[in-house]
């Protein structure tokens, strides 16, 4: 009978998990400050993140999903005289 042994399982957890994004790491992906990042969190704005325990953390996806999100795509020229006619 195999068993798994403790790291056999942690290589299989870290190979499952990415490693998720610190307050500071975030802040500076987006190219904001920590103090904007805290504040849009407490304004119930910005991205989705983990809290544990008194830690604040952003999963990677939820980061590319924040920024989807938040993607505007110029209109065509045309599109935009079309609308005023």
């Amino acid at each position: 009978m195999a068993t798994s042994t403790p790291s056999n399982r942690e290589s299989g957890t870290n190979n499952e998990l990415e490693a998720l994004l610190t307050e500071s790491e975030y802040a500076r992906l987006i190219k904001r400050s920590v103090a904007s990042v805290r504040r849009d969190r407490v304004l119930g704005q910005g991205c989705a993140y983990v809290k544990l325990g008194a830690l604040v953390r952003y999963r990677p996806e939820d980061v590319r999903a924040h920024i989807e999100r938040n993607l505007h795509k110029p209109q065509h020229r045309d599109q935009v005289l079309g609308a005023n006619k």
